[in-house]
Parts: C-alpha cells; structure tokens; sequence
C-alpha cells in the first residue's frame, strides 16, 4: 500500500490520523514540523503528504515550497484549523496541493482524498 507522511504539530491530532489511516494498511510516518518532514522525504519514499499549515520552526506552506522548488510534485494535501484565503490559493493554485481541508475534519473524507490520490 501507500507510503503516507503526516506532518502535524499537535500530537493527539497526529495520533488520531495515525490511528484511523494504520489499520487501512498505508505505511505511515509522522513527524511534526515541515523540517522533519524533509528529512524524512530524504530518506524515505513518500507517495503522499498530508500537512498541517501552522507549525513551527517550518509551516506546512514553506515546506510545500521546498519540495515544489526542488521538483518534487508529491501528491500533497493540506489541513488546518485555521483557513485563510491566502493560504487557500497559494497552497492549491500556485504550488499545487491537491486538497486544502479544514480542521476538525471527517476522517472518511480523508480516506477518500487518499483514495483519489492512488
């Protein structure tokens, strides 16, 4: 099945993410800034990412900007608590994340974005 990276700060959100997508069968790794994420990309093949936004010390944003700077179009789905118009666009229009979902989310609709994305 499916390499999935999940990168999100909030530890119980991260869990709960692990929890409902591990017995699906992906093969996940969870890290909680955009800057372990890279690392793990590095090492690892990813098939997806699904990324918070607002992290510290790498946002989700800047982190979906290095990966399109380094030509990596990795199917990347973006989540946050706290949507912002600009964020929308940039994220889907001009680096081209495939989703931008909002937080608390329906985890069955995740399950289906994954699904599109395979």
């Amino acid at each position: 099945m499916a390499n999935i990276l999940v990168c999100e700060d909030e530890p119980l959100i991260r869990q709960c993410v692990m929890d409902f997508l591990a017995p699906k069968g992906f093969t996940l790794f969870p890290v909680s800034d955009g800057t372990e994420a890279l690392q793990t990309m590095e090492e690892n093949s990813i098939d997806i990412v699904i990324s918070d936004i607002n992290m510290k010390p790498m946002d989700g944003i800047t982190f979906l900007e290095k990966l399109r700077a380094a030509d990596n179009m990795v199917p990347f789905v973006l989540m946050t608590g706290h949507p912002q118009i600009e964020s929308y666009l940039h994220g889907k229009h001009d680096l081209g994340a495939f989703e931008y979902i909002q937080k608390p989310f329906d985890f069955n609709l995740l399950l289906s974005i994954i699904k599109k994305l395979l």
